[in-house]
């Protein structure tokens, strides 16, 4: 993230209609994303520059929000604020039109690829996918750096105008260690061939090539890259392997998001992650910063661009307190204006999505599973694949005089459990053939070749039950879980001993609370989490 404190808002000149309270309490956010361990409303009242009653109101604020939670340690970032950078992942179809060409450009090269897009003077990062490398660039979802500094900031700013790029580049301090004609070349140099490269300029080591990605006028509004390590990719190798490779990526997202006449297909729509305040209203919470925030996070696939008149109606405001959010929130670079209408920014992403990789599947997860444990009166969990074995990644046990031995972190052949039949039958055939092949001498490789039919039904059917086949006792249902792409990343399942309940009543009635639970887990599973 952007590595310099929060500080007072940027404009030089303040309108009348502008809302001190709400840019203090983004301050307040701000310093929670940037930090790592958890903040005393002294050292919070010290980092933002105001008094510590100040700051305890917008923590407490926050906290009812559901954006930061305390400890015996001070308030710290909670996963709920991760709806805020939700906002504008799900209001802008670019991130998810370009993930499935960044993953396959991962499977062809084995490097780690990314989406980028220009904001004010710095490049973000809105969709990445990591090459399973010991050593890559610490760059996550959501990251900025400076646009001069990079391959993809190079292509980016090739779509200014000259007087805006002379603007810009007048603004590169000498402390960068970047000449700002030496910049300008670069940039000429990307628009006349099409790409950028930048060897070891930002990070030692790190090489990096980018194409930009046009909208149907031609505009530049996003880059693609892949960066790599110097010791494994060639400067030669980034014109002549990558290059090629990325443009046609370029290519096949544009197509997605603008297939030819007729309307672009509509993303479905997600429910809201979070959307159960945590704690009462505190007597002493800022109203502006609710509202501020409520502007923030009203945004997603329905509602991509909105008017004053939708905000108003959509967040429960008077018209006048609508323009007045909006205009401050402009005026800080989180919302821009489309027309009569505004979107979110990719600055959005600094409040709180800097949270992401320190997150696992199973820290998101808890409190639903906790909730859905409680409905069903059954241990429930929450498991991926790892070759042939199912490896359970979250779990709530319910209350029962028996206890079963099982623990996140703990591994069982998938073919044995409901959760690994659900993801086993969405293996390509090849896939199983060849684990059952390599697995033959064992009992896995012998389940696997019995489970022909039985995998094609759960295909089918889309769920999976299982009586007693992983232990003596034990009953189980399961469903995928889907992120907002439709992509199965886990499964979910409940079970319970084989005495308190009937297979038939699993079926009729976990079996639906299981499916209305994987529908709200969709916001929750995010690009870029630890599963």
């Amino acid at each position: 993230m952007n590595a310099s404190m929060p500080s007072a808002a940027e404009p030089a000149v303040k309108d009348p209609d502008y809302v001190d309270s709400l840019e203090r309490g983004l301050s307040v956010l701000r310093a929670f994303s940037m930090r790592e361990g958890a903040f005393s409303v002294a050292d919070l009242a010290a980092v933002v520059g105001i008094t510590r009653t100040a700051a305890r109101r917008f923590a407490l604020t926050l906290e009812h929000l559901g954006y930061t939670f305390q400890s015996a340690a001070g308030y710290a970032l909670a996963p709920g604020v991760l709806a805020i950078g939700d906002a504008y992942l799900r209001s802008n179809p670019l991130p998810d039109a370009a993930h499935p060409q960044l993953e396959e450009i991962v499977r062809a090269v084995g490097e780690t690829a990314s989406l980028t897009v220009l904001h004010k003077r710095r490049v973000y990062y809105t969709a990445r996918v990591a090459a399973d490398r010991i050593i890559t660039a610490n760059i996550t979802l959501g990251t900025s750096v400076p646009a001069y500094s990079t391959a993809t900031g190079r292509v980016l700013l090739g779509g200014l105008d000259p007087d805006e790029l002379e603007e810009y580049l007048s603004t590169i301090e000498p402390a960068s260690g970047f000449d700002p004609d030496y910049v300008r070349a670069r940039i000429v140099e990307a628009r006349e061939q099409g790409w950028a490269a930048a060897d070891q300029e930002m990070t030692t080591g790190i090489r990096s090539v980018a194409v930009p990605l046009h909208d149907p006028e031609q505009r530049i509004i996003a880059a693609l890259n892949i960066s790599a390590h110097a010791t494994r990719v060639s400067t030669s190798m980034l014109e002549t392997d990558f290059v090629p490779l990325l443009q046609a990526a370029g290519q096949r997202t544009a197509t997605t998001l603008w297939p030819g006449p007729g309307p672009a297909p509509r993303r479905p729509a997600a429910a809201s992650a979070y959307a159960v305040r945590p704690i009462a209203r505190p007597t002493d919470a800022i109203q502006s910063v609710e509202r501020g925030l409520c502007i923030l996070t009203a945004f997603d696939e329905t509602h991509p661009a909105m008017n004053l008149a939708q905000i108003s109606e959509r967040c429960r405001l008077p018209r006048s307190a609508a323009r007045r959010f909006v205009r401050t929130l402009a005026s800080l670079g989180y919302l821009a204006p489309q027309g009569r209408s505004f979107v979110p920014t990719p600055q959005i992403l600094e409040l709180g999505y800097s949270l992401l990789p320190r997150l696992s599947l199973a820290d998101v997860a808890k409190p639903r599973l906790e909730v859905l444990a409680r409905k069903l009166g059954a241990s429930v969990s929450i498991g991926v694949l790892e070759g042939l074995d199912l490896r359970y990644v979250a779990r709530v046990s319910a209350p029962s005089p028996l206890t079963v031995n099982i623990r996140a972190g703990s591994r069982v052949p998938a073919h044995r459990t409901a959760m690994g039949q659900v993801l086993l039958s969405l293996l390509p055939p090849e896939a199983l053939q060849d684990g059952a092949s390599s697995t033959a001498a064992d009992s896995a490789g012998e389940g696997l070749t019995e489970l022909g039919d039985t995998l094609e039904a759960v295909r089918e059917q889309g769920w999976s039950y299982v009586d007693q086949l992983l232990e003596v006792g034990i009953r189980a249902v399961a469903v995928p879980l889907r992120n907002r792409r439709g992509e199965v990343v886990a499964a979910l399942s409940a079970s319970l001993h084989e005495a308190s309940t009937s297979g038939n009543d699993m079926v009729s009635t976990f079996l639906p609370a299981l499916r209305t639970a994987a529908d709200e887990f969709v916001m929750d599973l995010r690009d870029g989490l630890n599963l």
